[in-house]
């Protein structure tokens, strides 16, 4: 149950089924190696996802919260 949960928070925080088979299939054949390289993956695209995320965060911030009086002033 424990794989269950981690695996529907990893896919909805983005990452894709493929990876996340490739660490399952890592951990089942108890490969230690294969299942720390897709550990490091997986951080990797952690990683992007929250460079993009305060990225999309300080786009918000600077988005004005009054009504555009002209298109050309949003960001």
């Amino acid at each position: 149950m424990q794989r269950l949960r981690f695996v529907r928070a990893a896919f909805e925080a983005g990452i894709g089924l493929d990876a996340l088979a490739r660490l399952c299939r890592a951990l089942d054949a108890a490969d230690g190696d294969g299942a720390s390289a897709q550990l490091a993956v997986l951080r990797q695209l952690v990683e992007r996802r929250r460079e993009a995320l305060a990225s999309l965060e300080m786009q918000l911030a600077a988005m004005p919260t009054e009504p555009a009086q002209h298109a050309e002033s949003l960001p």
